[in-house]
């Protein structure tokens, strides 16, 4: 399974959290050793000097390299001489589904931005939202928030070898499930059976299903369904009742019904608009 597609579906249902954010030059007691945050913070290096250790890896960050330190993963850091780092710092707190964004990738935590004024305006933008009295400001923080991660993300991923997705050996068990969904769309299908096709039980699929995909497993099929729907209205001539028997539907009240839930219009509705747009 492309791992591109996982990491797109986590980022669709990721729900973050600010809690705080700032511009300023570290004090020379500036240390912590040996601890674990119950939430993830981001180093925008600018001047300075220091030592940052993550998990069991040590960093000397320079000025223009951007670091994340992930909640869950032990931590220190501490200055090194009288050159301490002046940086834009954010506490946050990143969940897909519930679970730790970084409980389920593995993401090297060091970029050099591409875009270094973008990254700083970012920053400011989250400041001066966060410091505002504005009935929307804490909307455009958490705006701002994703944009910061996003960008992070976008840094790191242009090298494969520094985003790793997590459990493995679940991925792989959810490619199966996802082939077996494409190769049999035009059938119904039941949750046992796709849980008979790992070994697991049901209530277990539908759990990891959620966690990787953001829906329920039968949910995942009825969208899929009518996006192949959308398909054949647009470059078929096949009749509406065809379209529904092809994809499993018996019933094409209910093929019409569930097309109008997702799309927003009833199937003639939107073969009519794509032939006229």
């Amino acid at each position: 399974m492309n791992d591109d597609i996982l990491l797109s579906n986590y980022l669709a249902n990721l729900k973050v959290e600010f809690i705080t954010a700032n511009y300023n030059r570290c004090s020379s007691q500036w240390k912590e050793l040996d601890y674990t945050p119950d939430y993830s913070k981001f180093y925008w290096i600018c001047e300075g000097e220091g030592w940052l250790k993550i998990g069991r890896n040590e960093y000397y960050p320079q000025p223009g390299e951007l670091f994340l330190l992930p909640q869950g993963i032990k931590q220190s850091y501490s200055v090194i001489n009288e050159h301490p780092f002046q940086k834009y710092w954010c506490h946050f707190t990143a969940h897909v589904n519930g679970i730790n964004l970084f409980k389920l990738l593995d993401i090297y935590p060091l970029c050099i931005p591409y875009q270094p004024d973008r990254l700083t305006q970012i920053f400011q933008d989250i400041i001066t939202f966060a410091h505002s009295d504005a009935v929307y400001a804490n909307l455009l923080v958490k705006s701002k928030l994703m944009e910061l991660i996003s960008y992070f993300i976008m840094n790191v991923h242009s090298d494969h070898r520094q985003l790793v997705l997590k459990n493995r050996a679940a991925l792989d068990q959810l490619a199966l499930v996802l082939n077996y969904i494409d190769d049999h769309i035009g059938s119904t299908m039941t949750l046992e059976e796709l849980a008979h096709l790992i070994y697991m039980h049901p209530n277990s699929l539908i759990r990891m299903f959620k966690l990787h995909m953001g829906m329920p497993p039968i949910q995942y099929i009825s969208r899929k369904k009518i996006e192949k729907s959308k398909q054949l209205l647009t470059v078929t001539c096949c009749s509406i009742s065809d379209i529904a028997q092809q994809l499993g539907f018996n019933d094409n009240f209910y093929f019409s019904k569930q097309f109008k839930k997702y799309v927003g219009l009833a199937p003639t509705d939107y073969r009519r608009y794509i032939n006229t747009h």
